[in-house]
């Protein structure tokens, strides 16, 4: 159903950015069938939306394949009518046959909606259609408590049996399969717990649920008679049975697996506080259900780790005395890292391979198989638990959900990539008010809320800034995405791919040693694809997935991780979002003729030209450097009012009319290169209203003056500014300033005095590579500072009175001991003293990362080239060659993209692994400090 749904949004998106195309672009429409259409589908996504149950058959597919049929004969019109636009051909023939091509889709749409209007009048009166579900049981407990659960098992005992009389709301959160109903039967039958209680009661609530269903429940276990048949015919009469035999006396109600407060609201006035300690105990997947209870923080179940998983296997696999046998251990704790914590995936693998044959090889073959063998299609009790979250997502949510397939295993979302995926998509609805992007970060908060989407970091400001999702959720939501015909994703070594490239509209390759040979046997099937893949999504470096692209005219969404797009492409007019390596005059030569294209990255240094103030549809732009011209100085020019994110422009003239043509920009980064810049109007930076992340960056040396930054700043990164230490109050009067980078020489004096009352919201705080020695400042200076970064300064110390700042959590600086370090310690001592937390003081690495590469040398001297070119790439720290495996290792601070261009312009190389490296320290108050930095497994940097 979310691939009907996902293609309804987008040809309703398609539909009205025809009616309402930009000056420049404007095509042969008939608006009246447009309109009726639009009138048409209107109808089915609110059916869709609003009757998300309701069994449809046929007719599923059936809205697929009308809105299938209209995308393609709408956007293949368009196509040629833009690359005839140039000529004088006649087009009524064409006009015609258009006309009669919306007419045939349209009475499609009015037969999908007779039907469905038919369901409607059946089920008159029933406001919701639920998917049904039922019991699961808990998982096995081993030794009469589960592995992992021992603390919660104490938190929980402790918040039933506190000595605080009112009645309270105790909850469990945490994502399916992850032990919260375990965990709280655990609790349930607790003897402490049965003999504390006068009445128990335990209710599984899941998703189809009535009032009467839990009443009775309740009352079966607590009532001391039958119900009469009259009473049965009652909800309230059975609620008020209920409540006169809790009335007065202590008890302890269980609500499993709830997944809404209606269910709580319904019961809640049944359930007496007899100021006697009685506990509801709740178990959900909804982090924001759990925070509706409002009587305390939920417990937030976390995975186990890695030696809790391994006890848990082996006691599932060899029971309670049984020890695994010494040429098992070492694959069975690879196995266990393969379930990456998950309880149930452990149970479900531990009981396979208790009934298998205990070898080295079938151990193996199972290791190499876990996500396949634990989400294997057949192990219903698995699958029912994992599926009750997906279908019990609203159906906006379904396509965003089933997106996430798209991403590796292990893969680390960015966060901001995924909402211009999505929005590019037409997942979004708009919403008065709310751009698209807004609206997209609310879907995300949605899933994470549901525990289907887990955080991974923060950024400085504490926004999400990547997330990630468990490899056997992924896998399930991958097969639900082919199911569906939401997504394809073929698989590697798989030759059979050809029948599913013909007919799918997203098509994503994985990374992985791809056998040339499964592209050049799809080739044909890639050419009778070329008008109906829309999405294209490559993490393969094969040079076969170039070929692919080039032969995609209809494609939209075109994201391609260290693939280039060859200058023999058609034009892409159909592109609403870009991503990948491009020539630049290739770029140029249709860049202006992308009428809906939103997000373009591309890194490359590109003058972009004038038509590009006439592409209102733009929303992002980032490059490695842009030259961006003047807009044009008209009055019917048009005001791009969607462009949210513009990086990184290179000398930008900042006059007021820049400011007024993109109103509504949040992100902007420059890099100024030339020491002449009163011309370029930086005092009109305040006409950025909206702007909420600045990059400035100047090369040349000179002192930046006349600058004016916009209130509305919330993050702001200054290099090269060299703006006196007595003149920051520019920076410090910004009202909504959380997060201050100050780099290489963007401040200059050896002496800071802030003034009191400034960077009052200022949460994060970095100099780096400035002129600092003396830094006379208060804890009503910086008041709301959480994190301070110290690098390359020759600061001795660190104001004393920081000891004050009541939110002051992070110290990290460049050097190990030395007095600033031993300054950062007195305050943390200090901080005790007083009464706070102390301070986590840490040592402060640049973004370092370790890529290796398999190269093929013709001889020592193209080896010695590509090591000298190499050695002078900026922020390299180390390069290694093992000859054994042809393997190259770099570690820096460096941009594996541009390392791997420039090896490919010497010799064959391929990207084996890009990790980001990551500092090890064990927090502390003061004394030993250690670290030192190692390869993250967990991360990949290219994207």
């Amino acid at each position: 159903m979310a691939a009907a749904y996902a293609a309804l949004l987008s040809l309703s998106q398609l539909l009205n950015q025809i009616l309402h195309p930009p000056p420049a672009h404007r095509f042969i429409v008939f608006r009246e069938q447009i309109e009726l259409l639009l009138e048409k589908m209107d109808f089915v996504i609110h059916f869709l939306e609003n009757y998300p149950g309701e069994e449809i058959g046929d007719l599923r597919t059936q809205i697929a394949y009308a809105a299938y049929e209209s995308e393609d004969f709408i956007e293949s019109n368009m196509f040629d009518e833009m690359l005839e636009r140039r000529t004088r051909i006649d087009h009524r023939g064409k006009v015609s046959l258009l006309s009669e091509g919306v007419r045939r889709v349209i009475e499609k749409f009015v037969s999908i909606e007779k039907e469905l209007a038919e369901k409607i009048d059946d089920k008159k009166g029933v406001a919701k259609f639920e998917a049904t579900s039922s019991s699961i049981p808990p998982l096995p407990i081993v030794n009469n408590t589960t592995v992992g659960f021992e603390d919660r098992v104490n938190e929980i005992m402790s918040a039933l049996s506190t000595d605080e009389s009112s009645r309270r709301i105790i909850s469990i959160v945490g994502m399916g399969g992850i032990g919260k109903t375990t965990l709280a039967k655990i609790v349930y039958n607790n003897p402490f717990i049965v003999d504390r209680f006068y009445f128990r009661a335990w209710v599984t609530i899941s998703q189809e649920y009535t009032k009467k269903d839990i009443l009775v429940s309740i009352w079966s276990q607590i009532g001391n008679r039958r119900l009469k048949e009259e009473e049965m015919r009652d909800d309230t009469l059975i609620g008020e049975l209920v409540r006169k035999e809790l009335f007065g006396r202590k008890y302890l109600i269980v609500m499993d697996d709830m997944w809404d407060i209606e269910a709580w609201d319904m019961v809640n006035r049944f359930l007496p506080d007899n100021d006697n300690g009685s506990r509801i105990l709740v178990t959900t997947r909804l982090s924001n259900l759990a925070v509706d209870f409002g009587y305390s923080s939920p417990h937030k179940m976390e995975f186990l780790d890695e030696k809790q998983s391994w006890y848990l296997l082996r006691e599932k696999v060899f029971g309670k005395e049984g020890a695994c046998p010494l040429e098992l251990e070492k694959i069975g704790k690879h196995i266990v890292r393969r379930c990456r914590g998950l309880p149930l995936a452990l149970v479900v693998i531990g009981g396979l391979l208790a009934k298998s044959e205990r070898t080295r090889e079938h151990w193996e073959h199972i290791a190499e198989h876990v996500t396949s063998e634990v989400n294997y299609e057949n192990n219903e009790y698995f699958m029912k638990i994992l599926s009750l979250s997906y279908s019990h997502l609203p159906m906006y949510l379904k396509p965003c959900f089933l997106y996430l397939s798209v991403f590796p295993e292990d893969f680390e979302i960015r966060v901001s990539m995924l909402v211009r995926l999505w929005v590019a998509e037409g997942f979004t609805k708009p919403i008065s008010d709310k751009s698209l992007e807004q609206i997209a970060e609310e879907y995300l908060e949605d899933l994470m809320d549901r525990n289907l989407v887990l955080v991974r970091k923060r950024g400085s400001s504490g926004k999400v800034k990547t997330c990630v999702i468990h490899d056997l959720l992924r896998d399930m939501c991958a097969r639900e995405a082919q199911k569906d015909k939401f997504m394809y994703i073929p698989q590697l070594h798989d030759p059979n791919i050809s029948p599913f490239i013909e007919s799918e509209r997203r098509l994503c390759i994985p990374s992985g040693p791809w056998k040339h040979k499964v592209f050049e046997t799809s080739k044909s099937a890639f050419s009778k694809s070329a008008g109906i893949i829309r999405s294209l999504l490559v993490y393969s470096l094969s040079n076969s997935t170039s070929d692919i692209a080039s032969s995609l005219r209809l494609v939209r969404i075109l994201h391609m991780v260290c693939g280039n797009v060859k200058a023999e492409t058609p034009p892409l007019f159909n592109l609403r979002y870009l991503a990948c390596n491009m020539d630049s005059e290739f770029l140029l030569s249709f860049v202006s003729r992308l009428w809906n294209l939103q997000t373009l990255i591309v890194d490359i240094n590109i003058a972009l030209p004038a038509k590009i103030w006439q592409m209102p549809r733009l929303r992002h732009i980032k490059m490695k450097g842009i030259s961006l011209c003047d807009p044009p100085d008209s009055q019917n020019t048009l005001v791009l009012e969607n462009l949210q994110t513009l990086s990184t422009v290179q000398d930008f003239k900042c006059t007021e009319q820049a400011t007024r043509r993109i109103p509504n920009l949040k992100k902007l980064g420059i890099c100024y290169t030339t020491k002449k810049i009163g011309s370029y109007c930086l005092d009109s930076l305040v006409g950025f209203r909206k702007l909420e992340s600045l990059v400035l960056e100047f090369t040349a040396a000179g002192v930046c003056t006349n600058i004016a930054f916009p209130k509305s700043l919330k993050k702001l990164s200054l290099s090269g500014s060299l703006i006196p230490w007595e003149d920051m109050s520019i920076v410090g009067s910004l009202p909504n300033l959380q997060v201050l980078k100050l780099k290489y020489n963007a401040a200059k004096g050896e002496k800071w005095n802030p003034i009191e009352g400034e960077f009052g919201e200022l949460k994060f705080l970095l100099i780096d590579s400035c002129e600092l020695v003396t830094w006379e400042a208060d804890n009503t200076h910086f008041p709301s500072l959480e994190h301070l970064i110290l690098g390359q300064v020759s600061l001795r110390e660190i104001p004393t009175d920081f000891a004050e700042i009541a939110n002051l959590q992070v110290i990290q600086l460049r050097y190990h001991g030395g007095s600033l370090w031993k300054s950062a310690e007195e305050i943390s001592e200090q901080r005790e003293s007083l009464g706070y937390e102390p301070i986590q003081i840490r040592q402060f690495f640049s973004s370092m990362k370790k890529v290796v590469f398999h190269v093929k040398f013709a001889d020592e001297n193209v080896k010695k080239r590509a090591m000298k070119r190499l050695s002078i790439f900026s922020g390299m720290d180390s390069i290694s060659f093992d000859p054994k495996d042809s393997k190259l290792t770099v570690i820096g601070d460096i941009d594996p993209v541009l390392v791997i261009i420039e090896l490919r312009n010497i010799c064959h190389a391929e990207i084996v692994s890009a990790r980001p490296v990551k500092e090890q320290y064990s927090y502390y108050h003061y004394g030993y400090h250690d670290y030192q930095l190692l390869e993250d497994t967990e991360g990949c940097v290219i994207c």
